[in-house]
């Protein structure tokens, strides 16, 4: 399936967008909605569930500014969807004379990136101040800032980052993850992490994030993309959040399969570490049995001393241990310990 239907009809917090800008088309005049990824997608299923309707409508779509950029907005609707009627300055604003006598009946216009010509904000206030439900339909998109800050009478405003929560995005990661072959689990598991975590609310950034080159050199890819997505660029010019989320990532991965080795190690040396419990640590912690010792403890107060069982087992613990520690104290992991570390899981 190709990503953009995946990502509109499977991804809960997208299509609950698509479904409530259409919802909305029925209570309202005037939509005022963000423009989301994947966008010619979007407004390409938009037509087509309006037309499910109502095949009947009239959808026209535009640039707010290309569009009669040399004319006044309500003068330019009504030249091109009114000329027939006489309107006199006394009648109200043109937006208003429109709205009144359902001139637009009938239609649909989608009016895209409004936030570069805001007369179009005005005129939609007018005319979703005085429309009835019998008149045509305004969607009128946004990009960057809202020009809004509440919706006005009539109007219904959406914004896309209401919607789409992190669930979204690591799913979807993982669908364009499973893609690539030849990959660990674990390998899978981290890059879905970094690449839901650095996309933030964009599926298409997401999907291009979703490779081996992420986890091999995750700002040499960012600096890639940064000319074609906002938030690479964003983060290309804040590295720390780029180190940030790497080692955010890594903690939700490592520790539990640290965790999950500390448990095996007591299992295996259990009566040995029972034989020097109980102890106090330097916290004063009372150790009593086994299951209270972190990898700290069974080092001090038993590995140092005894040794292990296995090379194997030596070379583990000391990788664990100071994986731990580094992340503990906010440093990341290289690719080699991340891939050794994963390997480790059942």
């Amino acid at each position: 399936m190709e990503k953009p239907s995946l990502w509109w009809n499977y991804m809960s917090g997208a299509a609950r967008y698509l479904q409530d800008t259409v919802a909305a088309t029925s209570d309202y005049r005037v939509l005022l909605i963000e423009e989301p990824p994947y966008k010619e997608d979007f407004f390409h299923l938009l037509k087509e569930r309006l037309l499910q309707r109502d095949s009947s409508q009239q959808i026209e779509q535009m640039q707010a500014d290309e569009w009669a950029r040399d004319l006044d907005v309500g003068e330019a609707l009504m030249n091109d969807y009114a000329h027939q009627v006489e309107y006199h300055p006394m009648d109200g604003t043109r937006p208003e004379y429109m709205a009144k006598n359902n001139l637009l009946s009938g239609r649909v216009l989608i009016v895209r990136e409004t936030n570069r010509r805001t007369e179009w904000i005005d005129c939609a206030i007018e005319y979703a101040k005085f429309s009835s439900q019998q008149n045509g339909l305004l969607i009128l998109t946004y990009s960057a800032a809202r020009p809004l800050a509440t919706a006005r009478k009539g109007m219904k405003l959406l914004q896309w980052g209401e919607y789409v929560a992190h669930y979204d995005m690591q799913l979807f990661a993982s669908y364009c993850i499973a893609e690539k072959p030849g990959l660990t689990l674990g390998i899978r598991n981290y890059i879905t992490q970094l690449a839901s975590r650095m996309a933030d609310t964009d599926p298409e950034l997401c999907s291009m994030l979703a490779v081996e080159e992420t986890v091999d050199d995750a700002f040499g890819l960012l600096r890639k993309l940064a000319d074609r997505y906002g938030t690479a660029r964003n983060l290309v010019e804040n590295p720390q959040k780029v180190t940030s989320i790497i080692w955010e990532a890594q903690i939700h991965l490592v520790f539990p399969i640290i965790e999950e080795m500390r448990r095996r190690f007591i299992e295996r040396y259990r009566s040995a570490l029972q034989g020097v419990l109980p102890q106090r640590d330097n916290f004063e912690k009372l150790l009593q049995s086994p299951e209270d010792m972190e990898l700290r403890h069974m080092w001090y107060f038993y590995f140092k001393a005894n040794g292990f069982l296995s090379s194997d087992d030596e070379r583990c613990f000391h990788m664990l241990y100071e994986a731990r520690n580094q992340l503990a104290h906010l440093d990341t992991l290289d690719r080699e310990m991340i891939g050794e570390i994963v390997s480790l899981q059942v």
